[in-house]
């Protein structure tokens, strides 16, 4: 993540009484879709159901929006995980629909969710 271009991968830990809790990034996709980026999430299970997550989603995003030409950032849960489509949903994003058979996890094959942040939606929580 150090050697990233920080105009293309925004990567920072999430830090919880003074340890590293987990880890999120935003990464800018390529061609038609340069100003959308995707965001990735992680945080150990002794942090969850803490606020912690969303509030980390909140700042990556606003600092994204800030400090890119990034108009749109997406989320692709997988569907069976209320907590991270929960956490997505309390930081500003819409639902946009369920992607069907979009991943094979452990051999078995999962539905996701599109989770997307406007820009101008980040906005209303950034100022």
């Amino acid at each position: 993540m150090l050697s990233a271009d920080e105009n293309e991968t925004f990567a920072f830990a999430i830090t919880a009484d003074g340890r590293v809790a987990g880890s999120i990034g935003v990464f800018r996709q390529e061609n038609i879709h340069r100003r959308t980026a995707e965001l990735g999430y992680y945080i150990g299970e002794e942090y969850w159901g803490k606020g912690i997550m969303t509030e980390a989603v909140k700042q990556i995003c606003g600092y994204v929006f800030e400090k890119s030409d990034i108009i749109r950032i997406y989320a692709e849960p997988f569907a069976y995980n209320t907590a991270s489509c929960r956490v997505l949903e309390k930081a500003g994003f819409q639902y946009e629909g369920t992607l069907r058979n979009n991943a094979v996890k452990n051999g078995k094959v999962i539905d996701m969710k599109m989770y997307s942040l406007l820009k101008e939606e980040g906005e209303l929580f950034n100022g």
